[in-house]
């Protein structure tokens, strides 16, 4: 009986934990690129991702292992637990969208009011 929870246990975390392997071959944010029409605005976003075991498209946007931060949080904002992307000041940042061992990169940039 011992053995059997074990094995229960072992089976659940290890299912839990594959969407995080190192299978994943290339992941990406949509959309792309990213433009902020003035300092407010905001854009939900998207992050996608191909592994190496069925080359399909699997939406990662909301998997605790994936991390969107951006090059300067004083122009561009992420709120990830919305998943999105929130225009602070007029400029350009990057956002990094790393999951398991990829990582892309988008170019943002925020308008001025005119």
């Amino acid at each position: 009986m011992r053995f059997g929870i074990r094995a229960v246990v072992l089976v659940v975390a290890l299912t839990v934990a594959a969407p995080a392997g190192i299978n994943w071959r290339t992941v990406w944010l949509e959309p792309n690129p990213l433009g902020f029409a003035a300092p407010g605005a905001s854009i939900s976003y998207v992050v996608y991702g191909i592994d190496g075991m069925d080359d399909a498209h699997h939406d990662l946007t909301h998997n605790p292992s994936l991390k969107v931060t951006s090059s300067d949080d004083s122009i561009v904002a992420v709120d990830q637990a919305s998943a999105k992307l929130v225009a602070k000041t007029p400029g350009h940042a990057e956002i990094r969208v790393s999951f398991s061992e990829c990582t892309s990169i988008n170019k943002a940039t925020v308008r001025a009011t005119q």
